[in-house]
């Protein structure tokens, strides 16, 4: 069976460093505190390594040095990353395509060091080193899948072609189930790529994105792969189709329709226990606990229906070339509806309430398409935080009348790293700029940005603070710019990893 296709062009190694020692040295001078210019030195030379032809065992010795060197690099480059928590800097866009040119030129190195270990013929050749490169080269793929997701980039071209082929070629060998000591097989190793590749993390905040990887480090294990042609019957379901370059698809599946190489990838095993810790979280929750198992039902309630059965879109697009103005995160918000101040009308300036510098002008993004709930937007954020569960406010230029409250609910950064594109879901009108306190307060707490939400009449008001401040009928000082009153919370309405939205009423109704 063929292994995946490997680079064409090759270089003279006569032009490149392959001497163990030299290259070592070279490694330990990098400028490591330079970011950019490190990862492009690295990138360089991994890249004229993976092109030139070299022994597998001297390649491999190599690629070991430049991985000590990445384990050197790469913690200093993802805190950069992390510190900005967005796309929002073309700094931070271009060290998120930096991560993945790394990790995938590893991908491609740890391939051709397999592809030519495995073409070695000798009668004193062992097995045991050439499933281990193997193991390695599928976690070097089940590595680029996850640093591509965190920095919510697109994943490499025939990326997913070279891990079905790599299975094929292991399954044909009977190496599915072998991998290295106290690591996962390679058979677990694929089922782990598959389901993050199936797994929406453009949708996910980084926090989010963590937990979702570890349960599926966990659980994929429990996955099968069901060839297609020993269903008995069509179904509906994950299609694994090891001949094309595509994660798995969510489609109608019938034997008599699909050739050899097509599996079905079969989830109820994970999705019964999944089902099972989100009845165990929510017998278990109390208010001590509450804002972190929210989070974890919320995200084990996501899983559940996305390896179900994916959402489809529910309203139609319409194409438009128009330009919106975008304000993102909480702070930001509340500056720009209370008139460009930081203080709130009524409220004296000798009064405890927040104080920061001016946030980023808003930028200007392009609409790809609408519908009557949202919007596609692309474009530089040019400092605004765009990232998934951000809040929004977009407005039309010169039109703050018609101004819409939205959260980020997935982001993507483009492969030439210059844009993002980020999809919007509208929650209400424009927003009103308030203070919030709990009535119980710690010696320094102060008044917190809180926004207040328009909703229609007879319903309950709506409260949006950042963080998690919601529990059952906490009692809050809420100042509106006219008057101070005392609240009380009575339900949460939506949240998301960076904010809550609570239903409250005045506490004299309780």
């Amino acid at each position: 069976m063929p292994l995946p296709t490997l680079p064409e062009q090759t270089m003279d190694p006569l032009l490149i460093d392959t001497q163990p020692d030299s290259v070592a040295a070279w490694l330990e001078r990098l400028p490591f505190t330079d970011l950019p210019e490190c990862g492009r030195l690295l990138s360089q030379s991994m890249q004229n390594l993976s092109r030139v032809p070299l022994d597998s065992h001297l390649r491999h010795k190599l690629l070991k040095l430049y991985l000590k060197a990445v384990d050197r690099y790469y913690p200093l480059l993802e805190n950069e990353i992390r510190q900005h928590d967005s796309l929002g800097t073309p700094k931070v866009r271009q060290l998120a395509l930096l991560s993945v040119e790394l990790f995938a030129l590893i991908f491609i190195t740890f391939k051709q060091t397999l592809h030519d270990r495995l073409a070695k013929r000798g009668l004193l050749d062992r097995e045991h080193p050439k499933i281990e490169l193997m193991a390695y080269t599928m976690m070097a793929a089940r590595q680029l899948l996850s640093i591509s997701q965190q920095c919510y980039s697109p994943i490499t071209p025939d990326f997913w072609y070279d891990c079905h082929q790599l299975h094929v070629f292991a399954s044909g060998r009977g190496w599915q189930d072998k991998g290295l000591a106290n690591d996962d097989s390679i058979q677990t190793i694929y089922l782990q790529i598959l389901l993050m590749g199936l797994t929406p993390s453009n949708r996910l905040a980084p926090t989010e994105q963590a937990l979702s990887r570890q349960l599926i480090f966990d659980l994929a294990a429990k996955a099968r792969l069901i060839p297609v042609e020993a269903l008995t019957q069509p179904v509906h379901g994950y299609l694994v189709d090891q001949q094309i370059d595509s994660p798995p698809r969510f489609l109608p599946i019938s034997a008599s329709k699909l050739g050899p190489g097509c599996f079905l990838l079969d989830l109820e095993p994970l999705r019964d226990i999944l089902e099972k810790s989100r009845e165990a979280l929510q017998k278990a929750q109390n208010n001590r606990q509450q804002g972190l198992m929210i989070d974890e039902l919320q995200l084990l309630s996501l899983l559940v229906e996305e390896w179900h059965q994916p959402k489809r879109r529910r309203h139609p697009r319409l194409k438009t070339q128009t330009i919106i103005e975008i304000v993102a995160a909480l702070p930001g918000i509340w500056f720009h509806r209370n008139d460009l101040s930081w203080q709130l009308p009524g409220i004296s300036a000798e009064e405890d309430t927040p104080r920061h510098r001016p946030p980023p002008p808003p930028c200007l993004l392009a609409i790809s398409n609408q519908s009557d709930t949202g919007l596609l937007l692309h474009g530089q954020p040019r400092d605004q935080s765009l990232r998934a569960g951000e809040l929004l406010l977009v407005t039309p230029p010169n039109q703050p009348e018609n101004a819409k409250l939205g959260i980020a609910r997935w982001v993507a950064l483009r492969a030439d790293g210059r844009e993002i594109e980020c999809g919007v879901e509208f929650i209400g009108g424009p927003p009103q700029p308030a203070l919030a306190m709990p009535s119980i307060t710690h010696p320094g707490d102060s008044f917190q940005f809180a926004l207040l939400l328009a909703t229609p009449a007879g319903m309950p008001k709506l409260l949006l603070m950042a963080g998690r401040p919601y529990s059952q009928l906490r009692e809050f000082r809420l100042h509106d710019g006219e008057r101070e009153s005392l609240i009380r919370v009575s339900r949460l309405h939506t949240q998301t990893p960076l904010f809550q939205i609570m239903e409250y009423r005045d506490s004299e109704h309780f």
